[in-house]
């Protein structure tokens, strides 16, 4: 329905000159008007009118493709006769915001521009009256659909001047997508997702794809940006679901990195080409395969036993080493009372492997780059980590006792503090096992971190019950536990000798500090395991059942005030040092020919003609320093390198590092290691996460043979 003023426009239409015909028109927060680039029609030749919105602040309307929700703009056309409209030229789209939904279109003004083709037989002298039906769309808080129809009178001559509208025009060119880009671009489906592979120079960190089919990708959802090789990007554009029904040939669209846009314009291909397929990670062994073809169930059992084999990293060392010493303590329980202890320690480890991913997904929904294993990233957290082992290890050696207290205490007390103990220890055992990259905890890890949350929050707990599961069986089945020897006076002995691998793992956590924040964060560390043990030794001296009430309460309170403000002390100062403090070393091997990563020292290297070799690690991993130790860092290796002309890069990500996040998730992994050769070629070859020698020389032979 036409309101008045739409009315009394046409009304007057037949009463008014020609130039009022082109008069702008008011319709419900926006003004429309159909305007002309020339001031006339010259016989065969093309012209190009336009119809101009001018939209009150905030309201906006749409693209051809709408987005998630809206409607596109349309003009229907009523020529004289051989009169010829071409398609509506489009200015480039905007991303526009309404609640968890993305719309595309247009805020402020948009001039759409229509190309017309004007016959030869046109009489010079004559008039053409143009006329064009609008239907929009203009939408705030709510929505109205608005329509009108314009009118533009133009006369015919044989050669026509820019008429007063001529720099609308211009601008409103600029403000559509460039014909091409200056990539290359290839467009293949995966289950989920339509993928975008961008290759060539200067890549924008920000590229952005509209498609104008409308119901193939979801607007809504993120597209994901990965960087899978130098000079080339991937976009992951998720279906939509809701809507998809035909997969199309090929799309079009528009590409978009900032102020500047693309036309778009691609075949889509059913699987990956073979170039794609070399990139990716390499194919998980027959039993992965057959594992993650099963879906959810698949990835669950290969966190499960990825979680198991943690068992046997160095990382979790200290802390089994407690829990083995526990079984041999309680050896003779009843089962009841095995059982209470083991499902202690597992709810533990499982609720400590949740809660651990569930801040992990609550920090990177808002916005932070952060992979598993962060909070050995956090200084403040190291420190804690190292007063709790030392104190731990202090106890183990007699410097204190926890448990003296309750001798003679009513059994159930003490029995409800025995099993608090073995729910702690698997707490501790989680925080200290979670970083640990085992074979199949990196890529099933990587899995998790990049699904929903309630997959990746399942796929964890499993991996925290795989690291639970051998302590869970002795606890089912207590008579296992005769297999270990016998209790007796060798038991202090051995407890003791506990607390020194507990000093020892101390001793690792101050390597972490000193490469987070250097000397000074060392000092702040030697500071707080003083005031811990001035805390243990008051503790142990005046806090045992031997002293009176009064000695007793006096000693643990001193005791609790020292370990708190050594802990408060230790986690503001650390911080200010990490902050403050920049690496000034250079990352150097034993013959100075390891160098610090960046994906712009990878793509410089590469340009060059020189091949890369990358190592992703972090101090607090110990995978990655064995690595070291037995592969990378030895003569054997750095001459490999000098002999073929490889550049080594270390990423290290001991200090938090979105870069080095972004790239450990452009490979589907949340964790280090990962070792990555680059040729020049484009080639990749991502090594296994355990190195010897002779694997890295094998890498090498065939990726530069």
């Amino acid at each position: 329905m036409l309101n008045p003023v739409t009315r009394f426009l046409i009304f007057l239409q037949f009463f008014l000159p020609p130039a009022v015909f082109a008069a702008p028109v008011q319709v419900d927060h926006a003004t429309v008007e159909l305007i002309s680039e020339y001031d006339a029609v010259v016989p065969g030749q093309s012209f190009d009118l336009a119809v101009r919105f001018d939209l009150e602040e905030l309201w906006h309307i749409y693209w051809k493709n709408p987005g998630a929700s809206g409607l596109s703009t349309t003009i229907d056309w009523v020529l004289p006769e051989n009169i010829v409209a071409g398609e509506i030229q489009w200015p480039a789209p905007e991303r526009i915001q309404l609640g968890g939904l993305v719309n595309y279109g247009y805020e402020e003004e948009a001039v759409f521009i229509v190309t017309l083709q004007a016959p030869e037989d046109l009489k010079l002298g004559s008039e053409l009256t143009i006329t064009a039906d609008l239907f929009w769309l203009i939408c705030q808080e709510i929505c109205l659909p608005g329509e009108a129809t314009l009118e533009l009178v133009l006369p015919v001559a044989g050669n026509a001047e820019p008429s007063a509208e001529a720099t609308a025009f211009v601008e409103a060119r600029n403000r559509q997508a460039r014909t091409a880009h200056p990539w290359a671009t290839t467009t293949y489906l995966e289950e989920e997702a339509l993928v975008v592979v961008i290759e060539g120079e200067a890549l924008p960190s920000d590229l952005y794809l509209y498609v104008d089919t409308e119901g193939f990708v979801d607007p809504s959802a993120e597209q994901v940006r990965s960087t899978p090789a130098p000079n080339r990007a991937e976009l992951r554009l998720a279906l939509d679901r809701l809507f998809f029904e035909n997969q199309p040939l090929a799309i079009s669209g528009v590409l978009q990195s900032g102020a500047d846009s693309w036309e778009f314009n691609a075949e889509i291909l059913d699987s990956p080409p073979s170039f794609i397929r070399a990139l990716t990670d390499p194919e998980p062994s027959g039993f992965e395969q057959r594992l993650l073809a099963l879906g959810l169930p698949g990835i669950l059992a290969l966190a499960f036993l990825g979680g198991l084999i943690l068992n046997i990293m160095p990382c979790v060392l200290p802390v089994l080493s407690l829990k083995v010493f526990s079984l041999l303590k309680h050896a003779g329980q009843t089962r009841s009372d095995a059982l209470r202890h083991g499902l202690a320690y597992t709810a533990g480890v499982v609720l400590s492997f949740i809660a651990l991913a569930a801040v992990l997904f609550a920090l990177r929904a808002l916005g932070e780059r952060i992979g598993w294993g962060f909070q050995l990233q956090s200084p403040g957290f190291v420190v804690v980590l190292s007063a709790v082992f030392f104190l731990f290890g202090l106890n183990l050696m007699g410097v204190f006792e926890l448990g003296a207290r309750l001798v003679g205490a009513d059994n159930k007390v003490a029995r409800r503090k025995d099993v608090l103990g073995s729910f702690g220890m698997g707490v501790l055992a989680a925080v200290v096992g979670a970083p640990c990259m085992g074979p199949l905890v990196a890529g099933v890890s990587g899995l998790a971190v990049q699904a929903n949350v309630a997959t990746g929050l399942f796929t964890f707990g499993m991996m925290g019950l795989g690291l639970a599961s051998p302590f869970l069986v002795l606890s089912v089945f207590p008579k296992l536990v005769a297999f270990l020897p016998k209790p007796g006076l060798w038991m202090e002995s051995f407890k003791q000798g506990m607390g020194f691998l507990l000093m020892a793992a101390v001793v690792f956590l101050a390597l972490v500090l000193g490469r987070q924040g250097g000397v000074d964060a060392i000092f702040i560390l030697l500071v707080v395991i003083l005031l811990c043990s001035i805390a243990a030794w008051v503790f142990g001296r005046w806090g045992a059942t031997s002293r009176s009430m009064r000695s007793q309460w006096i000693a643990r309170l001193l005791a609790l005030f020292l370990i708190v403000v050594s802990l408060f002390y230790g986690v503001r100062s650390i911080k200010e040092v990490y902050l403050d403090y920049e690496n000034q070393e250079s990352i150097a091997g034993s013959s100075g020919q390891w160098g610090a990563w960046s994906s712009e020292r990878v793509d410089e290297l590469l340009g060059e003609g020189r091949p890369v070799f990358v190592d992703f690690t972090a101090t607090w991993c110990l995978i990655c320093q064995l690595n070291k130790r037995v592969a990378l860092r030895t003569d054997a290796t750095e001459s490999l390198f000098t002999d073929r002309g490889i550049v080594a890069l270390e990423a290290d990500w001991t200090r938090y590092d979105s870069d080095i996040t972004d790239a450990l998730e452009n490979f589907g992994r949340s964790g280090v290691p990962l070792y990555l050769l680059y040729t020049p070629d484009g080639g990749l070859t991502i090594l296994p996460q355990s190195l010897t020698n002779r694997i890295i020389r094998d890498a090498v032979e065939k990726a530069l043979p």
